[in-house]
């Protein structure tokens, strides 16, 4: 598949030819296919096809425009009558660090987010700078194995702000900032530069990478267990207490 995919790609507006061959006949067939830089989407979500009160916002890598994204996401689902939230940074690699300290705004009303060093500098924190749009709504966040860097930034300061539930497993663990630097010949050399960590959070992440407040503990790809987890808790939280 890497063979293909660097065939294909090439100088944008420039023409490839491809032949493909389809069962059951594998008759080949050609198509000729104008190269073009086709942005992706970082962020999408929908309504929980059981739970009809429940938004789920799977944010796919934290890029410049992940913050617009998700707030055109949570005008959606509100306007589908959502009234709880899901943030699911499962197999989240993270991205640009100020996009995830962005995130973490749209959901807090005040308190420090991010505090990070590099070496000779002085400790630069990163605070709540005005309340965010999007304060008031019951919010999880999914996480598992390969939730790293950004994501990690997004959950861990929601968590110990207290401002969402994390639901998941371990985290991966990357505590550190890197400088790309891109090279003549295409590749790039990253600089492990800068160090960061969740101010109050009483873990390093780094170490043991970030611990959830609902552990799940079967591998669960379908995130059925996941969603189980969120029902269990709102159920809990909304029962008549004595």
């Amino acid at each position: 598949m890497d063979n293909v995919v660097a065939a294909l790609r090439g100088p944008e507006g420039e023409w490839v030819t491809i032949e493909i061959a389809r069962p059951p006949e594998m008759t080949l067939l050609t198509f000729n296919i104008k190269r073009e830089d086709i942005p992706l989407p970082s962020v999408t979500w929908h309504i929980d096809t059981e739970e009809q009160w429940l938004g789920i916002i799977r944010i796919n890598l934290i890029a410049a425009s992940t913050v617009d994204e998700i707030l055109m996401a949570f005008d959606d689902l509100l306007s589908r009558k959502a009234t709880h939230f899901i943030l699911d940074l499962r197999d989240n690699r993270g991205g640009l660090l100020t996009s995830g300290i962005d995130i973490a705004r749209l959901f807090l009303e005040d308190g420090s987010i991010l505090q990070e060093h590099y070496r000779g500098q002085e400790i630069k924190t990163y605070e709540v700078e005005k309340m965010g749009p999007l304060g008031d709504y019951p919010l999880f966040i999914f996480v598992n194995s390969n939730t790293a860097s950004a994501a990690e930034i997004v959950a861990g300061a929601l968590k110990v702000n207290k401002r969402a539930t994390v639901v998941g497993t371990q985290t991966f663990g990357k505590d550190t900032i890197q400088l790309v630097f891109d090279l003549q010949d295409g590749s790039s050399l990253h600089v492990t530069a800068a160090k960061w960590w969740i101010p109050g959070l009483g873990e390093d992440i780094g170490v043991t990478g970030l611990l959830p407040d609902i552990l799940i503990t079967d591998d669960d790809d379908a995130g059925d267990s996941y969603i189980q987890a969120v029902i269990r808790y709102t159920l809990d939280q909304n029962s008549p207490r004595e």
